[in-house]
């Protein structure tokens, strides 16, 4: 298992807002680690890990605790090659890469996450999941 000895960890409410904060941080923390050459991808795959981490903590939310705020957690780690983005939600439903068609307005994500990706994933933890994207020189 590889050294990756740069981490950076963001918790952000799970509203619309929070994507373009990820998007700004993952832009920021390349650049100063010397990943100026991941920043494009790592906007883009962090804007869509975090936006689908949004729409599944919307199925958190019921009438009786409207007054709780979900979260998302986003991760950067590196090795001073590659970068890992990492997003936790609270939802347990794992992703689905959906086949959509050419009129369909939503559900590129994963397929945009799994063609710019070198690797991507997603696991359980003891509540919610966390969604996972590496991405390198040649991604």
């Amino acid at each position: 298992m590889p050294a990756w000895p740069l981490q950076t960890h963001l918790e952000l409410g799970a509203f619309p807002p929070a994507v373009a904060c990820a998007r700004g941080h993952s832009a920021s923390v390349t650049l100063e680690w010397g990943l100026a050459g991941l920043t494009e991808t790592a906007k883009l795959l962090t804007s869509e890990l975090v936006t689908n981490a949004i729409r599944a903590s919307e199925r958190l939310t019921s009438a009786a605790d409207a007054a709780i705020v979900p979260v998302v957690h986003v991760w950067l780690v590196s090795d001073q090659v590659s970068l890992v983005i990492r997003v936790w939600d609270g939802h347990d439903g794992m992703p689905v890469r959906r086949d959509v068609g050419p009129d369909d307005e939503n559900g590129r994500g994963l397929m945009l996450v799994e063609s710019m990706a070198k690797e991507w994933g997603a696991y359980r933890k003891e509540t919610g999941k966390v969604v996972w994207a590496l991405i390198g020189p040649d991604s």
